[in-house]
């Protein structure tokens, strides 16, 4: 593949255009149709996936058909590297949830590429410090929140990832289907349904072209202090909200 692709990759911006080469020739493009698996929990991890199109689930999938969605990702975002690091099987099932395209990198070719650019490294240390971070404040979440909080707080994380701002609000495009929230939050689909319908009804959420808005007041409330040390879009919201 053309290795001009990715200079558009966050991990990849800094390299040279002989570094993308290496990197393009160390890759494979692959579609996946909408609900189709990208790789199970339990699989070999030799290769680190970047988006190229659409959007994907990260699932903890039970024996009896119960699933919780860890993450939704989309376009430039990349997933499986804590199977680089440590070697060991896949700790998620990934999942497209509209037909998407990934570039899948062999671990070795990725390896000696990181060795002689730190940066990749730093980056890739950098996701998983987030990874971390955001894993605890799900734990916050679901340990001490009430329905209406979980599902404020699960929005802002979904908006916060895209990075979207518009006068106080923050925006997530395009809007979550119920389904995905509930499986996000551990409720019942008619549950977050209904608290959806009061979110609105109060304030805190609004409807907008293909997505949704968090209102400022749901910012205040729910995003600081806690979820602000997630993202470097907190400081421009807050300015912002004040």
């Amino acid at each position: 593949m053309d290795g001009s692709i990715l200079k558009h990759v966050p991990l990849f911006a800094e390299l040279a255009n002989a570094e993308l080469e290496i990197v393009a020739a160390a890759s494979r493009r692959k579609r996946y149709p909408k609900g189709s698996i990208v790789f199970h929990e339990g699989d070999h991890g030799d290769y680190l996936c970047v988006i190229l199109s659409g959007r994907v689930k990260v699932s903890l999938l039970g024996t009896h058909g119960q699933e919780a969605i860890v993450r939704i990702l989309e376009r430039l975002d990349f997933l499986g590297e804590i199977a680089l690091i440590d070697e060991a099987p896949r700790s998620a099932t990934v999942i497209a949830i509209e037909p998407t395209e990934v570039l899948e990198i062999a671990r070795e070719p990725f390896w000696t590429l990181v060795r002689q650019q730190p940066t990749i490294a730093l980056k890739v240390m950098t996701q998983l410090a987030r990874a971390l971070r955001r894993a605890d404040e799900q734990i916050r979440t679901l340990s001490m929140f009430d329905v209406h909080g979980r599902v404020l707080r699960c929005l802002l994380l979904m908006a916060m990832d895209k990075g979207q701002t518009a006068r106080s609000r923050m925006l997530l495009r395009p809007r979550p289907s119920v389904a995905e929230i509930a499986r996000m939050v551990g409720c019942k689909r008619e549950t977050v349904s209904r608290s959806m319908k009061t979110l609105r009804a109060t304030g805190y959420i609004s409807d907008v072209e293909r997505g949704l808005a968090v209102e400022q007041r749901a910012i205040r409330q729910f995003f600081l202090p806690s979820l602000q040390n997630l993202a470097p879009v907190a400081d421009r919201i807050d300015r912002e909200a004040s």
